[in-house]
Order: C-alpha cells, then sequence, then structure tokens
C-alpha cells in the first residue's frame, strides 16, 4: 500500500460501509475513526477532521457531537421499513355552528383539533366561539350550547392564531370534511385576511371505503361498531376524539390491507380520478397559512 494514498484501494461506498459499521459499536473522534476505516492510526487532528468531515459530513445518518465526536443519529435502513402513512400528522377537527350554511351567514359557536400520528391520539384543543349572534333553539337542543354559554367566549378572530396553529403542519381530517374545512377556512379567512390551504382527508369517505360492509357509517356508527367511547356527542371536543380514534382504527385497516403510504391511501379514495388530473405526491401537503393573501 503507498503512504498517503489507502483510499485509492476503497471505494466510497465501502469507506461508508466500514464507517457506520465502526460507530454501530460505539461513538468516535476523528482520528479512531480514520484509524478505522482507512487505515490511518495516529493521523494529525486537524488532518483527520479535514477528511472525516469530507467524507462523512454529508452523509445520511452521520453526526457529529458537540465534543467532536462522530456517531450515527438512526439505524440506517429502520426509517424505511417504518410505513410513510405512520409519519403522517393529522389535525382532527369537529366543530359546532349556529346552523348548517356558512355561505349563509352562520357561524362557529365550538371548534376543537385533536393531533393524531403514527396512530396516536393526542389531547384535544377545544374552545367554545361567540359567534356574535343569538343560537337557534334547535340548535342548542342538538348540542347543548346556549347564547349565554358564549356570550362571555372569545370571537373567532380572536382564538384564529390558535386554530391556524393547531392545524398549520397537519392533514385536516373531520367526518365529512366538505362541510368543516367550509366553515373553518371561511371564519380564518375573514378573522385574519389569510387562507387556509392543504390535504384533507373525510373519515365518512374513508369508511366507505374500508368497510364496505357497513350499512352505515355516521360516527355514532363507526364508534359502535370500533368499540369507542365518545364522552360528549354534539360538542366539538368530544366529536374531534372519537373521531381521532376512529381514523386510528381505519388507518389501522388502511395498513393491513396494504395501504402504507399516503398515494397508496389517497389513490384507493380517488379510483375515478385520472392520474393526469392528480398528480400523486409521496407525502400530503399539509395545511398551510398565508397571511399575505
Amino acid at each position: 500500500m503507498k503512504s498517503g494514498a489507502p483510499r485509492s484501494l476503497r471505494s466510497d461506498a465501502e469507506v461508508i460501509s466500514r464507517a457506520r459499521e465502526a460507530l454501530r459499536q460505539g461513538p468516535m473522534d476523528d482520528v479512531a475513526l480514520l484509524g478505522r476505516v482507512l487505515s490511518l492510526p495516529g493521523a494529525p487532528p486537524v488532518v483527520a477532521a479535514r477528511i472525516a468531515e469530507s467524507l462523512f459530513g454529508r452523509q445520511e445518518g452521520f453526526a457529529r457531537s458537540a465534543d467532536g465526536l462522530w456517531g450515527l443519529h438512526e439505524e440506517v435502513g429502520v426509517e424505511d421499513e417504518v410505513p410513510a402513512l405512520t409519519r403522517v400528522a393529522f389535525a382532527v377537527v369537529d366543530i359546532e355552528t349556529t346552523g348548517g350554511g356558512a355561505r349563509r351567514g352562520d357561524r362557529i359557536t365550538e371548534f376543537a383539533a385533536v393531533p393524531v400520528c403514527g396512530r396516536e391520539v393526542g389531547e384535544p384543543w377545544t374552545t367554545l366561539v361567540n359567534p356574535l349572534r343569538p343560537i337557534p333553539s334547535s340548535i342548542t337542543a342538538l348540542t347543548g350550547i346556549t347564547t349565554r354559554m358564549v356570550q362571555s367566549a372569545p370571537t373567532f378572530a380572536e382564538v384564529a392564531p390558535g386554530v391556524v396553529d393547531q392545524l398549520k403542519g397537519r392533514v385536516f381530517v373531520a367526518h365529512n370534511a366538505t362541510f368543516d374545512w367550509g366553515f373553518v377556512s371561511r371564519e380564518v379567512g375573514a378573522a385574519t385576511g389569510g387562507v387556509l390551504d392543504g390535504d384533507r382527508l373525510c373519515t365518512l369517505r374513508l369508511a366507505r371505503v374500508l368497510l364496505p360492509q357497513l350499512k352505515r357509517r355516521s360516527l355514532d356508527a363507526l364508534c359502535y361498531y370500533f368499540g369507542v367511547e365518545n364522552p360528549a356527542r354534539h360538542r366539538a371536543w368530544g366529536d374531534a376524539l372519537s373521531t381521532a380514534h376512529v381514523l386510528s382504527r381505519l388507518l389501522g385497516i388502511a395498513l393491513d390491507l396494504g395501504l402504507d403510504t399516503w398515494p397508496a391511501l389517497t389513490a384507493r379514495l380517488d379510483r375515478r380520478t385520472s392520474r393526469a388530473r392528480r398528480k400523486r405526491r409521496a407525502m400530503p401537503r399539509p395545511v398551510d397559512y398565508d397571511s399575505a393573501a
């Protein structure tokens, strides 16, 4: 072997592979690591640092700690074994309103969002909202929310920043998502002048595809089927929480069916949509908020 040219006998791929094997045994400094993988024992520390940085500094999975030791920040190949669908972050939303028509001037009276990622259900974020108008008696009979209850609650303009924070970076999910998205996006726009955009997932549509044997796929029917308890039916936080648990169960079914990526799931939902009309992404486009719109 010629002195000063050890890499000439090894490919870059071999060097990286040897380095990973060495670091799986524990962290190493520049000199020790190059001694193992390039047969350069006792190299000057400054020279070793430069060589190590050029070899491993941009390699996926390699990391240098604050004290200068090299290590592996993740096992190579482990992430690839995890279905992409389990890495999608969802925000499961439910709202209560003064009526069924956002375009007719109905307003939100309660908002709730529950984070779900990796099929793990988080804690609800919820608030009553003052709609600045009376709540019809028929709505109060259904939800239990009265005009008096919301008189001291914040307006949507006051809670809009919190709502955006709960949605941003996550896929918007609801049972009959078109209804909830229509109200929320309209309220956010009116309150802030900004625009919400991003992918949505409807648990009603998802249940129709994954549970064709069921005659009814209402939220109550799905909760009964999966044994999910709703702690507060027709309240935003109760319905959002139960929908989140339903989503977790539906995602489990999707994974069992081999729908382990976002494109696979959306393709099953939209089989009638041509590829020319919809380009599928490896990961969904989470909710974004354009405050300058």
